[in-house]
């Protein structure tokens, strides 16, 4: 059972994604002080730090990312590190973003060296400096940007940069759940779904799903199967 997400879960996990932090079941010390952010950022109307979450797949960084974006009211720009292979890659995203857009970026410690050294600055100063023309003749441009908020998420935080990872206000890494959180986390999936979830189904699944949401809600799928069939 991989924890990685297939082409074909996506659309699934969406619908099965907490809207708010309210609904988010676990991870109770980084929903603490996630909240304590957003409600901060929100009574000064201005962005909050920019996040970076980390842990092993599956435990919810892109859930939290959308709940951010819900709580703040802002737009969720989304793309992944290897996909910023250029400074002009990340440039065009960063010019099209609205104030207190939230632009998340999935598994950031593989987004390319110039891209990264692009947005330490956009992540400060609000501001990218695009290169037009090649060798003796090239010049600097400073291209002003809206301020947003920046959530990136990783899976191997010891790979991102010291400098990079200094630019976020606030990180937080993502814990294994205890069987007892993934029991909510079954439930509240098996109302969506329309299954009829014991108490002992749940349990069972619970502690065979190596304390990832996403396995957990995998297995009751394929269990929903299995009932439904034989």
């Amino acid at each position: 059972m991989d924890p990685h997400a297939v082409p074909a879960e996506r659309d699934l996990e969406t619908s099965l994604r907490p809207r708010n932090l309210e609904e988010f079941v676990g991870q109770h010390r980084v929903r603490e002080q996630l909240e304590l952010v957003l409600t901060g950022a929100l009574r000064r109307g201005s962005p909050p730090d920019h996040v970076l979450l980390s842990g092993p797949p599956g435990l919810g960084k892109t859930s939290l990312a959308m709940i951010i974006a819900a709580e703040l009211g802002s737009a969720l720009r989304v793309t992944s590190g290897p996909a910023l292979e250029r400074a002009g890659d990340l440039a065009s995203m960063l010019s099209n973003l609205a104030e207190g857009d939230v632009l998340f970026i999935d598994e950031i410690h593989r987004i390319a060296r110039p891209a990264e050294e692009m947005l330490y600055l956009a992540m400060e100063d609000f501001r990218v400096d695009v290169v037009v023309g090649k060798g003796p003749g090239a010049t600097s441009i400073p291209l002003e940007i809206a301020p947003f908020t920046l959530v990136g998420a990783t899976t191997r935080s010891g790979a991102l940069t010291g400098p990079l990872r200094d630019r976020f206000g606030f990180t937080a890494h993502m814990e294994f759940y205890v069987p007892e959180e993934l029991e909510r986390v079954l439930n509240r999936a098996a109302g969506i779904l329309g299954v009829d979830l014991r108490p002992d189904g749940a349990r069972e699944i619970a502690g065979r799903s190596r304390g990832t949401p996403r396995i957990a809600n995998r297995l009751l799928r394929r269990v929903r199967d299995y009932a439904e069939v034989r």
